[in-house]
């Protein structure tokens, strides 16, 4: 009898291993742990494509609100890696033009090349006297929208070339180009104690700045004088908005600055704001500007992309068709 109850409770305890490591073998991860090691083994999804820039996207009257094209900062650092080739000590001046043209007939950004046209999206600001770039004004009364494109551009006031690869062996000032500050960015910030001639202390933020814009050749239809600043400033084209309407559209208007490149592509620029004792701000300004030439200005909804206006008012207009006559048809063969 005991060897019987023995093996009972043997039998038992095997019945129930046998249990235990059937119901192991049948568990399965959970769901989501098997998704997210799938999730991973999936290569990451490729960055939407920038479409390039066409007249073509002009023609409809209506501008895609999601178009970016290319940055400038961007734009400027993919030329820069074509042109700031430097000039060899035992490379004659004929083989180093030659070296540098190859070196622009290559393709970068997408398939871009320096000789294709550029389009670079702005925000249109509110503005007013002593505003720049591009900005409005409504007045609610007319329900009319003025439009201004205001570059910094005084004759007295050159970009002094600081910054360019070959500033040491090339000194380069650029006077009398429209520019346009399209952005800015903050390398750096620090801090540091600062002290004059009397002894006074005083704590001076350091900060380093860089900028991307455009300084283009003068721009033919802004016939108006050019200064840093705009007391009472010429409008460029306007229209007409509901006001409803324009409650909506204008705080997300938006612009495209048409541009061909030419050389010397990149002009460059450097300031340094000292501090002062009232003014504790130390404040370097590196700044790149594309040269070239602009071509237009288009103003239109950040939100339906209709285009509000156009500098000049037929740019990228589609050509007129032209009938042809049955008079003046070729007679058939």
């Amino acid at each position: 009898m005991k060897n019987w109850v023995i093996l009972t409770i043997l039998a038992s305890l095997a019945g129930s291993t046998l249990a235990q490591t059937e119901h192991a073998a049948k568990k399965k991860p959970p769901v989501k742990q098997e998704q997210k090691k799938e999730d991973a083994a999936k290569p990451a999804p490729p960055k939407p494509r920038v479409i390039k820039f066409s007249m073509s996207m002009l023609e409809s009257g209506r501008v895609d609100p999601g178009y970016v094209g290319f940055p400038a900062a961007e734009l400027i650092e993919a030329v820069e890696k074509l042109t700031g080739a430097k000039k060899g000590e035992f490379e004659s001046t004929a083989d180093y033009n030659a070296r540098r043209d190859a070196a622009l007939s290559a393709k970068f950004l997408d398939n871009a090349s320096v000789n294709d046209v550029f389009a670079f999206v702005v925000p249109v600001s509110k503005g007013g006297k002593y505003s720049d770039g591009l900005v409005y004004e409504f007045d609610a009364d007319t329900s009319d929208v003025k439009l201004y494109a205001l570059p910094k551009s005084p004759e007295y006031l050159s970009l002094n070339g600081i910054g360019a690869p070959d500033y040491q062996t090339n000194r380069r000032e650029s006077k009398g180009l429209d520019q346009f500050k399209l952005s800015t960015k903050i390398e750096s910030n620090s801090t540091y104690q600062g002290s004059n001639a009397y002894g006074a202390t005083v704590t001076v933020e350091k900060t380093s700045m860089s900028s991307a814009g455009i300084a283009a050749n003068r721009i033919p239809f802004l016939s108006f004088k050019r200064d840093i600043v705009y007391g009472n400033p010429t409008v460029s084209t306007q229209f007409k908005l509901d006001n409803s309407r324009a409650s909506t559209e204008l705080p997300t208007m938006k612009a495209l600055i048409v541009m061909k490149l030419s050389a010397p592509y990149v002009v460059y620029n450097f300031t340094h704001k000292e501090p002062k004792r009232d003014s504790p701000s130390d404040i370097y300004m590196q700044e790149k500007f594309l040269a070239g030439d602009v071509l237009g200005i288009v103003y239109y909804s950040g939100q339906t992309g209709d285009i509000f206006a156009r500098l000049p008012e037929n740019f990228g207009m589609p050509e007129p068709k032209v009938e042809v006559k049955a008079e003046d048809k070729p007679a058939s063969q």
